[in-house]
């Protein structure tokens, strides 16, 4: 009937799915276009003109990605501080880098890049071709010279027959090895939750998760008249085509203020140096939250609970506080008892994508040889 779901089959990793994930890319098939399956809801993937998705470019990025050639020490891979099985994030509060010492932000998950810019937690950069070799070049992060890079690729018994495979009759160089990393990381690519599954019998929802989902969509705050879709303000999930944000990203894609107390990390204003910046970060996705803690921009609180504690009963009022959390010189209140905290926590396990986390494409492929 209409309201069956579809079989799940061995592309949807045993999981209810609603489209498959992307298989792992053929180095075989050269330049041809290398297609991320979509669900219909999904605007088409923004891609740059002068750096489309191939085969060849997906399979080198993908290597890339999982090389600790990247770092000054040989030791440490992009993979190294984004974990596929935590959504590309990393455990800790704050990474290691390179060279042991503690990075000043904690790890951003990697998961529906190509619609989210701008990126990093101070919005600094506004394409994945920019973001990519910072992290690289960083002294705190990987610690590598991209000169000294390029020289250890283009040395490497696989690399240069990659490179070229990719790019024909491009040098290995910055500009190359930026654009396939830009590749690999577009095609990591979740909409398989129990979120995206709503309405069809296989979604799995918990009665405390639609008690949760009731709650987030219009009985908040309960101490006050309900503000309808309260967290959809900077989690948006409304569904349809009009316009990305309603597509299922569960993130605005810019930065806001939640009101956490205000520390030495100012976020936007050590970039913009406007009052209003104070304490202001680039709202994160929901998506595979479940898998993501510890969380905020400094990885303060450790549990779903936590983060929900903050925003029922600890939200400070200040300069880059944003509607609807802070109006009129105070900060909202929520109001919730025990159990409706609870549930709140929950519902955003239902956000958390089972098929992203194993999906084979995205796994660590081994050292090129």
């Amino acid at each position: 009937g209409a309201n069956e779901a579809p079989p799940s089959d061995e592309r949807c990793l045993g999981h209810p799915c609603q489209v498959p994930p992307p298989p792992p890319a053929d180095p075989s098939k050269g330049l041809s276009p290398y297609v991320v399956p979509l669900p219909e809801n999904v605007v088409a993937m923004p891609v740059p003109a002068d750096n489309p998705l191939t085969h060849a470019g997906v399979h080198l990025g993908r290597h890339l990605f999982y090389d600790p050639l990247l770092s000054g020490n040989d030791q440490q891979s992009c993979a190294s501080c984004h974990v596929q099985a935590r959504s590309f994030t990393d455990p800790r509060p704050q990474s290691l880098g390179a060279e042991g010492a503690p990075v000043k932000r904690n790890s951003m998950a990697l998961v529906n890049l190509a619609w989210t810019a701008p990126y990093f937690w101070d919005g600094r950069v506004s394409t994945l071709e920019e973001l990519v070799l910072q992290p690289i070049q960083r002294p705190d992060e990987m610690n590598q010279d991209l000169d000294t890079l390029v020289r250890e690729l283009a040395a490497h018994p696989a690399y240069p027959a990659l490179f070229e495979a990719a790019f024909p009759g491009e040098p290995v160089g910055p500009d190359t090895l930026r654009k396939a990393l830009s590749q690999f990381l577009r095609t990591l690519v979740s909409f398989n939750s129990p979120a995206d599954l709503v309405g069809r019998p296989d979604a799995g929802l918990t009665p405390l998760q639609m008690e949760g989902m009731k709650l987030a969509a219009g009985g908040l705050p309960r101490n006050g008249p309900a503000i309808p879709d309260l967290c959809d303000a900077c989690h948006a999930h409304a569904a349809g085509l009009e316009e990305p944000r309603g597509m299922g990203l569960f993130t605005v894609s810019e930065p806001r203020g939640n009101g956490l107390p205000l520390g030495e990390d100012l976020g936007v204003f050590a970039l913009s140096d406007v009052d209003a910046d104070k304490g202001r970060f680039v709202v994160p996705t929901i998506r595979n939250l479940s898998v993501t803690a510890p969380y905020m921009h400094d990885g303060r609180f450790e549990t779903l609970e936590e983060v929900v504690a903050h925003y029922d009963s600890a939200i400070e009022y200040g300069p880059g506080l944003d509607e609807p959390l802070g109006r009129g010189g105070e900060a909202l209140r929520l109001g919730m008892n025990a159990a409706e905290r609870k549930a709140l926590a929950a519902v955003m396990e239902a956000f958390t994508d089972p098929v992203f986390l194993e999906t084979p494409a995205f796994a660590d492929p081994g050292r090129p040889q």
